[in-house]
């Protein structure tokens, strides 16, 4: 009360008088409310410590959360990555073009606690598969011509130049404008052989 009778005394200070006034009135009703125990002040070093080094998010699977999340909340129950795609795939742009690599990803497989295929699936599959290899195994040589089967490395080609006779490969020089073969040593120093240079 003192410092606002003084601020109306005082005509040059009368903000700083007003200031004081609050001032030592929010220290006043602070100290009835602690002597009250309404209120309780705890000293700097007795406050309670939140720890500096809070748990690392991990960045690499971070974008897989938050469908994860949805997943979680929708309370379906899939267990294999096909029955996911099928289920899941209207949470993506582009259906199940971007769901089948997104529950083929092993962070998303083992949250999600996702098998690859079901085993009766992959029971018929695998008898299916040693069925056809046993058939193809059988069949495949008998149907290769011997010329091929005998993988003989003949090469009926020779060089384009004048009066040579090299044979030449797939991998020798080819001129790029007449599209022959050339040798080493009729090849030239361009992209083309020297008959069209």
């Amino acid at each position: 009360m003192g410092f606002m009778i003084k601020s109306t005394h005082d005509p040059d200070h009368t903000g700083l008088w007003i200031f004081l006034a609050i001032f030592f009135g929010f220290g006043l009703v602070a100290q009835i409310l602690v002597v009250n125990g309404i209120m309780q002040i705890t000293p700097v070093n007795q406050m309670p410590r939140t720890p500096i080094y809070q748990t690392a998010v991990d960045y690499r699977n971070y974008q897989y959360h938050s469908i994860v999340a949805k997943i979680n909340s929708s309370g379906v129950n899939v267990t294999t990555v096909d029955e996911a795609v099928r289920t899941y795939s209207n949470l993506f742009n582009v259906g199940e073009k971007a769901a089948k690599p997104f529950f083929h990803n092993q962070f998303v497989m083992s949250t999600l606690g996702l098998s690859i295929q079901d085993t009766a699936q992959t029971r018929s599959q695998s008898e299916h598969s040693n069925q056809t290899s046993e058939k193809g195994t059988s069949n495949f040589w008998s149907s290769i011509p011997d010329g091929i089967a005998k993988s003989e490395a003949k090469s009926d080609d020779t060089c384009a130049g004048q009066g040579c006779s090299n044979s030449i490969s797939a991998f020798d020089f080819r001129c790029y404008q007449c599209r022959e073969r050339f040798c080493e040593s009729c090849k030239g120093t361009g992209l083309n052989c020297p008959g069209c240079s």
